[in-house]
């Protein structure tokens, strides 16, 4: 099961504690059904430069074996 972020368009928005530009939104966590499974704070300004954790890299996914000596 998957999840995706939901931002409403009509609530307003708050200062970002890291960025302080006013880009804070309080996001619904929806599941692919379509039921809301919580909330959370999502800074719009903030994600953009960061990258999502589940997108690794050939160089940076570990080894599938561990040289032994």
């Amino acid at each position: 099961m998957s999840t995706h972020l939901r931002i409403s368009r009509e609530d307003g928005s708050l200062p970002c504690e890291v960025c302080g530009f006013p880009t804070m939104h309080v996001a619904q966590v929806v599941a692919d059904d379509g039921t809301v499974l919580g909330r959370t704070l999502v800074c719009t300004t903030c994600q953009r430069g960061r990258h999502r954790p589940d997108q690794v890299t050939e160089t940076e996914a570990p080894p599938d074996e561990v040289p032994t000596s």
